[in-house]
């Protein structure tokens, strides 16, 4: 967690604006005269679950408690941040001066123990059982080498020996996981000893950790790096640093338990599968590939463990993936907004018994037709959330409904939604009309409960959304592109992190015909650092694009990012016009309506842009 996030998740937004402006509930909101502007009316709404706060009034303006704070004491984000952490008990420190030579260090020892772990493999007389077990995967000596598999002698202190006689320091070692301090305190032990390696790299190919599997009955049989400075297990995927450009060309991310089934994958040319370090998938490792694709498809074993792993899998990813927010008729003249999934989720069914590098092996074909044509989310959930049901019994086929018509309501086509919504109502032998009221309960159950007498908890404070990474980074490559959306406003971004961002980027860009990278870097104020750094680790993500196709993708980006800040200002107006206490006590409705009407026209100008603009894209390409 970066230290803007964790001061979020630290600070109440209401009890800070609160010292500004009087607050009231109003449902599970907060209402006040706005502090920015002179009003009769409420139109100040605090949205506590959210963090967020919005002025629907003359200012016409939201954002986080950054923001808010910068806006009434005419403060910097760097002042702001430095407030509202000293608020929260946050300690603010500067990066050592010798973190990133430390971490360079690190990489530097990473890359070295992991060439000498290679030769040892290819050369050394005690890995001849591990040479034995690689070619009765049947992996070849040119993929090994590929993906510098390596070994690890069954000794105390063969690697430490090896690394200090390079100059490395002990603590360096202990830094990186390669050794472990004995519990006596008299010295170190190796950490892998008589194991196959598998370097684990990053998505730039640095080698950041490393899995290691048994030869032999040792417990566990896989063994990863520690939590180190380089290696985080949860945000870390096995082969994306060769998977990705596949990822990108196929459109669809294959995701896999173990290393030899990405090894087997890659070597019969299936390059868009990586692995997710036999961990359930994480919402971290998901971040990874949304750059990449919004289409995944989970190949996990096929055993009891497998599938509960599966179903966790897509549990996260629906939690974790984008949504979008769309306009649903709501009767009595009002629009109503409801979320939908914005990716694709699938499940590859295994044969049983087959993992997926030993059908990749015995028939490749049955893989690629296996991955060509992947199972639909709502199909695998058909089967896998009912089959303890009796659907013969009424109490089962309402419990069945109840389970998958959550699942139905997030399907963002609308005819592939109606499909499913017939296959459960045959399913259960119920009415299609009951089945489809039923799932519109569900699809608008969200705003009641939340309304009821049970208090809504505090979600996580969100932090720099996609959409505004993905702007700034493109903006960051090229500056000079900034003039082609002079539409774009700072307020057209929710985080104040992101926000300050923007406004010093285009302040630096607008005052020299020559953007100078370097000495934007050194003026930047040092809150922002780390935002700057997370940018620049994100454009090995961005395509490699000539000048007027980055020109084109900016200027998508752009319309995104408005269109997505539209349609959440919506999704709080619709809110407000269904909740008529709420609406009595925070603005006048026709204002709100005029609001309502003027963003969907917004909202439908930006579709029509990226519409164009997509569709030169795909021309051009």
């Amino acid at each position: 967690m970066s230290v803007v996030d964790d001061v979020k998740s630290k600070i109440d937004i209401v009890d800070v604006i609160g010292q500004y402006a009087t607050l009231k509930k109003a449902g599970r909101n907060f209402k006040a005269l706005c502090p920015f502007h002179n009003e009769k009316t409420p139109s100040f709404i605090v949205f506590p679950d959210q963090n967020t706060w919005h002025c629907f009034g003359s200012c016409n303006t939201g954002g986080d408690v950054f923001t808010f704070l910068m806006k009434k004491e005419n403060l910097d984000f760097g002042e702001a941040l430095r407030r509202l952490a000293q608020r929260a008990g946050v300690e603010l420190t500067r990066d050592a001066p010798g973190e990133d030579a430390e971490r360079k260090k690190l990489r530097e020892l990473l890359a070295t123990a992991s060439a000498h772990y290679h030769y040892l493999l290819k050369q050394h007389p005690a890995a001849q059982r591990a040479r034995e077990y690689i070619s009765k995967r049947f992996i070849t000596p040119e993929t090994a080498a590929r993906f510098e598999l390596g070994y690890a002698l069954d000794e105390w202190e063969a690697l430490r020996s090896f690394l200090s006689g390079k100059g490395y320091a002990l603590r360096e070692l202990e830094a990186a996981g390669l050794v472990i301090a004995r519990e006596s305190g008299s010295g170190h032990y190796d950490r892998f000893r008589g194991r196959l390696m598998f370097p684990i790299r990053n998505r730039n190919g640095e080698v950041i950790g490393f899995g290691a599997r048994t030869l032999g009955d040792d417990e566990p049989k896989y063994l990863n790096s520690p939590q180190t400075p380089l290696f985080d297990k949860s945000a870390t995927l096995y082969g994306l640093d060769r998977a990705k450009d596949a990822i990108r060309k196929e459109n669809l991310a294959v995701i896999v338990e173990g290393y030899m089934d990405v090894i087997g994958a890659h070597q019969a040319g299936f390059c868009n599968v990586i692995a997710s370090l036999g961990t359930a998938l994480t919402e971290k490792q998901l971040g990874l590939l949304k750059r990449l694709t919004n289409r995944y498809a989970l190949a996990l074993d096929p055993d009891a463990a497998g599938q509960e792993a599966t179903k966790r899998g897509l549990q996260i990813a629906r939690e974790a993936l984008a949504r979008k927010t769309v306009p649903v008729p709501m009767g009595a003249g009002l629009i109503g907004f409801e979320e939908r999934l914005e990716a694709e989720l699938f499940v590859i069914p295994l044969p049983p018994g087959k993992d997926p590098d030993e059908l990749i092996h015995a028939a490749p074909q049955q893989w690629s037709d296996l991955t060509a044509h992947p199972e639909p989310l709502v199909d695998f959930y058909f089967h896998a959330l009912t089959q303890d049901l009796d659907l013969q019994n009424a109490r089962d086929k309402s419990a069945a409904v109840q389970r998958l018509a959550p699942i139905i309501r997030e399907i963002g086509d609308a005819v592939q939604r109606a499909h499913y919504t017939q296959k459960l109502a045959r399913l259960v032998q119920v009415a299609e009309p009951t089945i489809a009221q039923e799932i519109a309960q569900v699809q608008r159950a969200s705003p009641a409960e939340k309304r009821s007498a049970v208090e809504t908890p505090r979600v996580a404070p969100r932090a720099v959304s996609k959409r505004e990474e993905y702007f700034l980074t493109l903006a960051l490559r090229t500056p000079e592109h900034l003039p082609r959306v002079p539409f774009l406003e700072p307020d057209d971004f929710a985080d104040g992190e992101a926000r300050a961002f923007f406004l010093a980027l285009r302040e630096c860009a607008a005052a020299s015909d020559f953007f100078d990278r370097d000495a934007f870097h050194a003026a930047l104020d040092a809150s922002l650092v780390p935002l700057w750094e997370r940018l620049r680790a994100a454009e090995s993500g961005v395509p490699e694009l000539n000048q007027p196709e980055l020109a084109r993708e900016i200027e998508i980006a752009a319309y995104r990012l408005r269109a997505e800040r539209d349609k959440t200002e919506l999704a709080r107006l619709e809110v407000l016009l269904r909740d008529q206490d709420e609406l009595r006590a925070a603005a006048d409705e026709p204002h709100l309506r005029a609001r309502v009407a003027f963003l969907l026209k917004r909202v439908a100008e930006s579709q029509r842009a990226l519409s164009a603009r997509t569709a030169l894209k795909a021309h051009t390409f």
